[in-house]
């Protein structure tokens, strides 16, 4: 199986407008955009967006990577004359399978196709990088291919030598990437070895993706063209394939009256029995059939003669085979690119069923023929969006769900009129089911949105209009506690609010007492909330009369924080520290300490972060099992956590006696449907 490195992708926010409630300290609305399958996949550390262009950064890589062990649990797309070693590595068969006679002469042939597998972000370029033994008297090719869809795909591109870059087009993104192993030998017993190979792929975002030229790789130049130009047809000298009870270069056994085609590049051969590259062939007589390419030749097996640029021979024009211009005037002497004679102009041999049944031509040989070559040509219609729904909405949040016909991009436009105002970040993520939280609203307010996305070739999509109703914020009885008696502490009366001014009186350290007397605060009662809800609340400075002077505190420490805990004994404490001891020295920074499943986490932002003049913002969302953290309208971080009888409590502490408190916490409110 490819071992798919999950990589983590920036989620960012955007300030927005005015609120006008329940929260009035704090002016800027902010979006959180979130799809929740990223979020249950745990991922928070962001990764810098990679180039675009012709080569990777050390940035923003996306990275797959496999070993031959694939074989043994069947993730391969085509296998034929190849198996695995006891040490793990890949090798030929030992079949004395022959080699498509024009690659040269081999007296054994094997060739291995993994699975194509999808990224989880947009890409143009793959760099692919080998471990492999060659011996004298071998060879071992790798070619790489990729596409938006898995359904329409590039051609192949061949590799010359391990950690080569495959590009892809500036103009082009892609979702899906797939690798080929080609494996030859002089002499059946000897064999190349194959041990595992790395893929990595940049970033590339949506901008500036050329849909109309996505698969017309073969186009003309005119970048003008609103719409793709039909796949290019070229008038070529045809021939009967034959064979029958041979094997195709993908390791199909030729039937009596199969039905398949040959062209003279491994650029686009099909893996085994599969349709992602086939021709449309029209004779003169104009009987006409459509068929796969299965096999390599006739004459040469780089000579992709239909595609712009060829791969060789570009002194010729693109349309004609090499074969024809070696055959009736001698180009390259005669020779193929292997230097051996060429005895026919052809540039297609063709399956007995489709030569002789479905076109009806008679021989070995009848001419010329029109061959489409479908796959340079092919564009999917745009995407289209469906089922959407915004479920949940509490106070000042809701949940906006719905899919796409493929895989897009996800934002989110919406306000409290037709004309929306508010828009969320682009989640360049790639995915058909979105799910997007949206949060800090107004509560008890009508939005109207719309769901927007940019599907893999460019192209953008929308909804049509509909709306949402915010709940009204609700509060809580807050009980207040006082384990160290020097810190004052006041609750207000609509139990918003919540204060802590005074000193610390208790000896000791908060790092050196287990029972916890240096604290005050207050809690939730037990047993108050359901298993998904939402909880807002700022840690503001205490101020002078004029509101000037703001500080949160005095002396070598203290700290504000929220603790969350559940009936497992699991504890989460999100909250702002100062301590001259090192963690925070001269102001404040975001803390996060506890343990869940028995696993300690302690998280300090950059130290002195945190300015205690201004207040700062926490919004907690839980639900199946998970904890979303926004602080500071920022980056959501998530963490596994249960809510079974949750307990909430809001503390302050001083680090040593003396330890002054000047902070509150203020406009805590609580989603409807996040109590009981």
């Amino acid at each position: 199986m490819i071992n798919q490195q999950r990589v983590s992708f920036p989620l960012t926010f955007r300030n927005l407008s005015n609120q006008t409630n329940l929260r009035s300290l704090l002016t800027g609305l902010m979006v959180a955009l979130l799809t929740l399958n990223i979020l249950l996949s745990g991922m928070a550390r962001p990764v810098s967006a990679g180039p675009i262009g012709p080569g990777l950064s050390s940035l923003g890589l996306q990275h797959l990577s496999e070993t031959p062990a694939v074989l043994n649990i069947g993730r391969y797309s085509t296998i034929n004359n190849v198996r695995l070693q006891n040490n793990g590595m890949l090798t030929l068969n030992r079949e004395a399978v022959v080699a498509p006679v024009w690659s040269g002469n081999w007296a054994d042939f094997g060739l291995f196709s993994a699975q194509p597998q999808r990224l989880e972000m947009p890409f143009n370029t793959l760099r692919a990088t080998w471990t492999a033994e060659v011996p004298e008297g071998t060879r071992l090719e790798v070619d790489l291919r990729v596409s938006p869809d898995a359904v329409n795909w590039t051609f192949w591109q061949i590799l010359e030598q391990s950690g080569q870059l495959a590009d892809f087009g500036a103009e082009n993104a892609f979702l899906y990437a797939q690798y080929r192993i080609r494996l030859f030998s002089n002499q059946v017993g000897n064999s190349p070895l194959f041990k595992d190979i790395q893929l990595e792929a940049n970033q590339r975002d949506l901008n500036g993706v050329a849909t109309a030229r996505l698969f017309a790789l073969s186009a003309a130049d005119d970048k003008a063209k609103p719409a793709p130009p039909p796949p290019p047809t070229y008038n070529v000298h045809a021939t009967r394939e034959g064979l029958v009870g041979g094997r195709t270069a993908n390791g199909h056994i030729i039937q009596p009256r199969d039905r398949f085609v040959s062209l003279p590049s491994w650029t686009a051969l099909n893996d085994k029995d599969k349709w992602d590259y086939k021709v449309r062939i029209v004779t003169s007589k104009g009987t006409s059939a459509i068929a796969p390419v299965w096999d390599v030749g006739p004459w040469n097996f780089k000579d992709n003669y239909w595609h712009n640029p060829r791969f060789e021979f570009k002194d010729l024009p693109i349309g004609v085979p090499q074969a024809e211009k070696a055959f009736y005037e001698k180009h390259n002497k005669g020779l193929n690119e292997s230097g051996a004679g060429i005895y026919n102009p052809s540039g297609i041999d063709i399956a007995d069923g489709t030569y002789w049944d479905e076109l009806g031509q008679k021989g070995a040989w009848d001419g010329k023929v029109d061959v489409t070559f479908l796959w340079e040509g092919a564009l999917p219609g745009a995407a289209t969006t469906s089922d959407v729904t915004a479920v949940g909405a509490w106070h000042n949040g809701v949940v906006v769900k719905w899919n796409t016909s493929l895989a897009t991009s996800s934002w989110v436009e919406y306000g409290l009129t037709q004309n929306f105002g508010q828009t969320s970040w682009v989640d360049a993520k790639m995915v058909s089911a979105h799910q997007v939280v949206l949060t800090d609203l107004v509560p008890g307010q009508t939005y109207h949105f719309r769901v927007r996305g940019k599907d893999i070739y460019g192209t953008e999509t929308a909804s049509p209009v509909s709306t949402f109703k915010t709940l009204p914020g609700l509060t809580v009885p807050l009980a207040g506690f006082q384990k160290d008696v020097g810190i004052g502490l006041k609750v207000a009366k609509d139990n918003t609010g919540l204060t802590l001014l005074g000193g610390r009186v208790n000896p000791g350290y908060w790092n050196d007492n287990p029972i916890e007397d240096y604290t005050a605060g207050a809690s939730i009662s037990p047993n108050s909330f359901t298993l998904s809800g939402n909880l807002d609340f700022d840690i503001a400075p205490t101020c002078d009369d004029k509101g000037q002077n703001c500080l949160m505190g005095y002396g070598s420490g203290y700290k504000y924080f929220v603790r969350l805990s559940n009936q497992k004994g699991d504890m989460l404490e999100f909250g702002l520290i100062h301590d001259v001891s090192g963690l925070s020295p001269h102001s404040m920074t975001l803390m996060i300490e506890g343990k869940v499943g028995g696993k300690l986490i302690r998280q300090y932002n950059p130290p002195d972060s945190g300015d205690q003049k201004l207040p700062h913002h926490f919004h907690f969302f839980w639900w199946e099992g998970k904890l979303l953290l926004i602080y500071n309208h920022g980056q959501p971080q998530v963490f596994n956590f249960k809510a079974d009888d949750l307990n909430i409590s809001f503390i302050g502490a001083g680090r040593a006696k003396g330890d002054i408190l000047a902070a509150s916490f203020q406009n805590i409110a609580f989603s409807p449907n996040g109590l009981k």
